[in-house]
């Protein structure tokens, strides 16, 4: 390899051709970014020379640099003009090669004869009237992606036949630069000077930095490492470059045209290109498709950040051919595409909105295998998606943590591919239903009716989540029977969580006069559960407010459409036997809530089924009902709200983990105390299981103590009051997020 600074007009002076191989991007440099940077750089060349001729001053000479080029000089053939390979810079040396001919036409518009020759020598290599290769006649040549924009951008000053698309960057850039150029030209008194001046600048003030590659060289290892003031390389460039120049050592150089046209270049633009955010990360979307793809390869995640590495590494331990990866590749593109074209009244369609809405990605890899697999039928893929969002559903409404879902989806994956895959969808059942361990566990049903019959349910869940459920529902009962609606986005903000009671409902909901503190609690603990939970406009929401039941009763009947308000408010709910239409709708009290909350419990229950164990005990939800009643009556005299009393808010928020340590050290003594997180969110010590951390504490400690300031949780080293302020900050901004969603 040889490197060393190069001035522009020496690269082009040359009848040399320089082409872009097929496992480059295509043109992609814009206007803000780029083209404006290069003219000032240029420009300012130009004047500098300019300047110091009219003051006579040539030694303090300025030059430019304008980034590198990286080269592979490639085995001469007869009667053709020599070639290089560009490894790096092709976006650059095409863009100079625009500029120049636009500079080019602009001089013949001027009538500066002498600079348009000189520019034209820097944009045609001299090539016989009789050659077989007339394209030779190019100094650079592009993908054939950009082929008939850039022959139109360098075309000669009399061709005037239209531009191939308007559209086109390398279109825009030459119009881009010739109005520059021209704008530039027209500031000065003398056009043919200041046109002379910017070729003498081109020629002899403006360099790059040259890069030479023998052929021994790796080409791959430079463009990696180089890159410089030029659009930021996605993992999908590095990707491409590695793929395709594998083909040519693996053999199958002689696909690589119709690997690019049919299968690659689709990725290379359109919306594959477009940003968008994973986490607080923009990436480009074809980065985040072969970041699915190599996970379900691999069996475990692979991130965005590390992709290029990653994918390295598998390609050189799997042995994988080049060419059956970028076919493959394809499939999962065109399957990605498919699942997220599908309508709403699609199931699947509905579950990935979930995902969607919820920003919950580790499924992905599973779901474009169980998709995109010639050798799965398409029931038992629908099978398995319905599988993962009902266990994603189930453990959410159940707060249970999510840390270990990256790797439940590997095993489940790689299981399947061991399996009969015809059948992947009832191993994925199989799979997930099997689970034991607390991080892992499908809820069954009891559990599940436990966790939708939570009284603090709306401050409880992740506003995304309780959208999602909500949404959910709402779709599940458009039935046969309703008006044709197409099912609601749980992603769109459009519905906003609407308390049927509010709550602030003292003022226009009074309870009677002499009615016991009971009651009272019982109303209190009724406001935020899912039977006194709707789904409203973000308009009506605001209209509805803490109205009266009279006024809201009629605001909903004459303005709501949703299912959630019309089949189970507005009139009595499915189930319910003992109102009369009248009687059901003439109040909006603790029973009707909870008659409610069983309707949609049985409709949660459909909407989101799991298998039954085979000596499962069924479910009789009425008694289950009044037993959590019972307890949950029991369990708020012993203790404030769940994120005052326990820890599983902080599970459920992946603040801390069941099994995590706690320690208390005294201070004077020495003396450690030791317990462990347990999956319910309570603490196990030497003195028995506690569900509290201070009555845990105390009774080791023997005297009173603040469980919440004087607990150390190892992992992170942070108190669990620290912890819980962590909890609280993330609720609040929940619920500022949500925009207004308290009735």
């Amino acid at each position: 390899m040889r490197a060393g600074d190069e001035l522009l007009g020496a690269v082009f002076n040359k009848d040399h051709r320089y082409v872009i191989p097929i496992f480059q991007r295509p043109y992609v440099w814009d206007e803000e970014e780029n083209w404006i940077p290069l003219w000032e750089d240029i420009r300012k060349a130009a004047e500098s020379a300019e300047t110091q001729s009219e003051e006579g001053d040539d030694e303090d000479t300025q030059e430019y640099f304008l980034g590198a080029l990286v080269t592979q000089h490639r085995s001469p053939i007869p009667r053709r003009t020599p070639t290089s390979m560009v490894i790096d810079g092709q976006q650059r040396m095409t863009t100079f090669q625009v500029f120049l001919a636009a500079a080019r036409r602009v001089a013949l518009e001027f009538g500066a004869v002498h600079a348009a020759d000189s520019f034209a020598a820097l944009v045609r290599n001299r090539v016989s009237a009789d050659s077989d290769h007339p394209e030779d006649q190019l100094k650079v040549a592009p993908l054939a992606h950009d082929l008939r924009g850039f022959e139109w951008a360098v075309r000669e000053p009399d061709d005037v036949s239209p531009p191939p698309s308007a559209g086109h960057k390398l279109v825009r850039a030459s119009l881009w630069f010739e109005d520059a150029v021209r704008d530039w030209v027209k500031e000065s008194s003398s056009a043919n000077d200041r046109l002379d001046f910017l070729h003498f600048a081109v020629e002899n003030r403006i360099k790059v930095v040259s890069i030479f590659l023998d052929a021994k060289d790796d080409p791959q290892i430079i463009f990696e490492a180089l890159n410089h003031r030029g659009v930021r390389l996605d993992a999908a460039d590095l990707v491409k470059n590695l793929l395709f120049q594998m083909l040519d050592r693996q053999g199958d150089h002689h696909l690589e045209h119709e690997l690019l046209n049919d299968h690659w270049s689709v990725l290379d633009s359109g919306h594959w290109r477009e940003e968008v955010t994973t986490g607080r990360i923009k990436r480009v979307r074809v980065d985040i498709l072969l970041a699915y793809w190599l996970s379900a390869q691999r069996g475990e995640e692979s991130s965005v950040e590390h992709l290029f590495e990653d994918f390295k590494r598998w390609m050189r331990a799997s042995q994988a051919r080049a060419a059956d990866v970028i076919r493959d590749i394809r499939v999962y593109a065109d399957t990605m595409d498919r699942l997220q074209r599908l309508p709403m009244s699609s199931p699947v369609a509905q579950a990935l909105d979930r995902l969607d809405a919820t920003k919950t990605t580790t499924p992905w890899p599973l779901i474009l295998f169980l998709h995109a697999s010639s050798e799965i039928p398409e029931d038992q893929a629908i099978i398995g998606t319905l599988a993962i969002d009902s266990f994603l559903m189930r453990r959410a409404i159940c707060r249970m943590t999510t840390k270990d879902y990256n790797r439940l989806f590997g095993t489940l994956l790689g299981a399947i591919k061991a399996g009969d895959v015809t059948r992947a969808g009832d191993l994925l059942v199989a799979g997930l239903a099997s689970q034991t361990a607390d991080s892992r566990i499908w809820p069954d049903d009891a559990a599940f009716i436990s966790g939708l019959m939570n009284s603090n349910l709306y401050n409880d869940l992740v506003r995304a989540r309780l959208r999602t459920l909500l949404v959910g529902l709402e779709n599940h009962l458009l039935t046969s029977r309703a008006e044709p609606t197409l099912p609601h986005r749980a992603a769109s903000k459009a519905l906003t969580i609407e308390h049927v009671m509010p709550v602030k409902w003292e003022e226009n909901w009074s309870l009677p006069e002499g009615v016991p503190g009971s009651g009272i609690e019982r109303r209190n603990h009724s406001i935020h559960r899912l039977g006194n939970l709707t789904l409203a406009t973000q308009s009506l929401n605001s209209t509805l407010s803490n109205q009266a039941w009279s006024k809201k009763r009629h605001t909903l009947q004459t303005y709501s459409l949703a299912r959630l308000t019309t089949g189970s408010i507005l009139t009595f709910p499915d189930g319910v036997d003992n109102f009369t239409q009248d009687e059901w709708v003439s109040a909006w009290d603790e029973d009707r809530i909870g008659l409610r909350e069983l309707a949609l419990i049985r409709c949660a229950l459909a909407a989101w089924p799991r298998p039954s164990e085979p000596d499962a005990d069924f479910v009789d939800l009425e008694a289950f009902h009044a037993t959590e009643t019972s307890r949950a009556a029991e369990e708020r005299t012993r203790t404030d709200n769940l994120v005052h009393g326990d820890l599983m808010p902080l599970i459920v928020r992946g603040l801390v983990v069941p099994g995590d340590r706690l320690r208390h050290k005294k201070v004077r003594s020495g003396a450690e105390f030791h317990a462990t997180v347990t999956g319910s969110g309570g603490l196990d010590t030497s003195a028995g299981h506690f569900r509290a951390p201070s009555s845990a504490l105390t009774k080791l400690v023997g005297s009173s103590r603040n469980g919440w300031t004087d607990w150390t949780h190892v992992p992170t080293g942070k108190t669990l009051a620290e912890l819980r302020e962590m909890l609280r900050d993330s609720l609040r901004d929940g619920a500022r997020n949500d925009g207004g969603a308290n009735g």
